[in-house]
């Protein structure tokens, strides 16, 4: 593999994964990792059967394409991921070879949809026992006592009563979609279907078809399928990171809300639904609206009920208690014996800030208990090299806030174009904000772009917003043709 390669395939919008003549995960792009649930865990140096288990079949097709060194293409298959999801996939494995021997295989895959685990088998098992509700989570799954805390979960138990729809945003690890299930649990549909999708890990063509369903022959090998919306038919559809959504999906989106009716592509035929939604943001809903990532209409209709779930930061008293749950599960789940935190150890974790917030606490302890050995106590030597390494460097990586500075213009470098600060306004002056505003963005976009050579993808992880939010400003913007052609 070259650089120049990957960094072709990390821009993909279809997973890519690489692995060697024994198996080894050499290489996966970052859609890939994030789909699967592996964006915090190093994959590269593990064996492919480690990361993936096959559903219904003897192997994953990768190790069949490494034994058999034949090609295995448009291969339809569900797998387990690591969220404990069944992801359908259509992927294409190409076996590699070097001086003639086999020397690994490359993967490329399209994600068709996802379901959770329980879901899927208790369809299965319906017609062979009674039915019984899936095993997800309720507001006892949530623990902790700070008062940010106490009152969304307050929201969240009125909003349980209610057949609105609810808009949840936060940050990553916050556990958004554990309140989307809790609330879903504690309502009036528990006993009907909960489907849930990530609107981020499908590329934006299949998208649509997963959503709304497909009738047989309205696009070259298309099924006569179902989509989300009719699975979700009297229960809950939460959909996950829905400010990655296309906006013209959105639109589309909205009017089966409106109009409580879904046609799958390629039908005239109009089907009645009745569904809840619960949609998850990793972002302000305002700030993606402002961004033109959400659309407005959208977000009025969805966010009926909007739930901010508090970092972990924000609410630190709950760290020790969080810890000693974490521990006693992992503990329980190794047939250990109970382990103990060091108090030098809790003095860390109270002034680390926790960008991944719960679940990278769940992580670190996770990893220490693994590290552990013999030992009983978790103290600052057990700790996983990458929460050390984080913690020594917090006040280099925290985020710095720029408090407001009126008196003062924008530090602008030669040649650049001096945004209006309407400081020498007039009664008689028309300047627009919006324009002002919009010129200091591709201003902005621009100079990220120029250090990134062009990589949008990079670009939106430094600026912090979505791949797809990045794209649709600079065509807002107008500078498509700098930087998208």
């Amino acid at each position: 593999m070259t650089p120049a390669m990957t960094a072709i395939w990390d821009d993909l919008g279809i997973g890519v994964a690489v692995v060697d003549a024994n198996g080894i995960c050499e290489y996966m792009n970052p859609i890939q990792r994030r789909v699967d649930g592996f964006g915090r865990i190093n994959v590269a140096g593990q064996h492919i059967t480690s990361l993936y288990v096959p559903h219904e079949l003897e192997c994953i097709p990768t190790i069949e394409c490494l034994r058999t060194g034949e090609p295995i293409l448009k291969k339809s298959y569900f797998y387990k991921t690591t969220k404990n999801y069944l992801a359908g996939t259509v992927s294409d494995f190409f076996p590699l070879f070097r001086k003639g021997q086999k020397d690994g295989v490359i993967a490329f895959t399209l994600w068709t949809g996802s379901r959770p685990i329980v879901e899927q088998t208790g369809r299965r098992a319906a017609q062979a026992r009674p039915a019984k509700t899936p095993a997800y989570y309720t507001f006892d799954s949530i623990a902790g006592q700070h008062e940010a805390l106490r009152e969304v979960l307050a929201e969240a138990r009125a909003a349980a009563g209610s057949s609105s729809h609810v808009m949840i945003w936060g940050e990553s690890g916050t556990g958004k979609e554990v309140f989307a299930q809790a609330i879903h649990s504690a309502s009036s549909r528990s006993g009907q279907p909960l489907v849930a999708e990530n609107c981020a890990a499908i590329p934006e063509n299949l998208l649509e078809a997963i959503l709304f369903g497909t009738e047989k022959g309205a696009y070259t090998d298309a099924p006569q399928k179902a989509g989300l919306l009719e699975e979700a038919n009297g229960g809950t559809l939460i959909l996950d990171e829905l400010n990655s959504m296309p906006p013209g999906l959105q639109a589309k989106l909205l009017r089966v809300l409106q109009e409580k009716r879904v046609r799958r592509l390629g039908s005239h035929k109009e089907i009645p639904v009745d569904v809840r939604v619960i949609s998850i943001l990793n972002e302000a809903p305002l700030n993606a609206v402002g961004q033109g990532v959400l659309r407005s209409d959208l977000f009025y209709r969805l966010a009926v009920i909007g739930l901010a779930i508090p970092p972990l930061r924000e609410r630190k008293s709950d760290i020790a208690m969080l810890a000693r749950l974490f521990m006693d599960n992992a503990a329980r789940h190794q047939q250990r014996p109970p382990v103990e935190l060091d108090s030098k150890v809790l003095d860390m974790f109270m002034a680390y800030d926790w960008p991944g917030n719960v679940r990278e606490l769940l992580h670190v302890i996770e990893g220490s208990i693994a590290l552990l050995g013999d030992r009983t106590t978790i103290d600052a030597e057990r700790l996983p090299r990458h929460f050390r390494e984080a913690y020594a460097g917090r006040d280099t990586f925290r985020p710095v806030s720029h408090p407001a500075q009126p008196e003062q213009t924008l530090p602008l470098s030669a040649g650049q174009p001096a945004f209006y600060d309407y400081r020498d306004i007039r009664k008689t002056s028309v300047v627009p904000l919006k324009s002002c505003v919009q010129q200091y963005e591709a201003e902005c976009i621009r100079n990220v772009l120029r250090v990134t050579g062009g990589n949008v993808a990079k670009a939106a992880r430094i600026m912090q917003i979505t791949g797809a939010g990045l794209r649709y400003k600079i065509q807002q913007l107008g500078i498509e043709d700098e930087y998208l052609a």
